[in-house]
């Protein structure tokens, strides 16, 4: 049996770079592309940030999950997800945790992926 990549995952940020010691918001843009010619795939990804990030803009929220949607074969999907920043952040590089989920039309995860990206805040 050879098992073949279902998905491919990636991201980008908007603004690339936050600004130290204000407040910021940016948007996570996760994007999944099938890989499949033949299937298609529902995805949904599990969110971790750490302080001072949050998913929510006025507490502290480090874990959220969201519904991507339905992959066609060969398709492309793309979801945007609002990142927010308390006015304690400091120059560093912050990373963020993504699992995404994907499940075939029987409902059984096909596949399992982990993936870290940082944004980068700058003084």
């Amino acid at each position: 049996m050879i098992i073949v990549a279902t998905v491919d995952l990636s991201t980008e940020f908007e603004p690339q770079v936050l600004k130290a010691y204000t407040k910021n918001e940016a948007v996570m843009k996760i994007t999944i592309k099938g890989l499949d010619p033949s299937r298609t795939f529902w995805c949904e990804c599990d969110i971790n940030v750490k302080p001072p990030l949050t998913l929510a803009h006025d507490k502290e929220l480090g874990l959220g999950r969201t519904r991507i949607g339905i992959i066609k074969p060969n398709g492309t999907i793309q979801k945007p997800i609002r990142l927010y920043t308390s006015p304690n952040n400091f120059p560093d590089e912050y990373p963020i945790s993504i699992v995404a989920y994907v499940y075939d039309e029987d409902g059984a995860i096909a596949e399992r992926l982990e993936f870290s990206k940082g944004i980068r805040c700058e003084g």
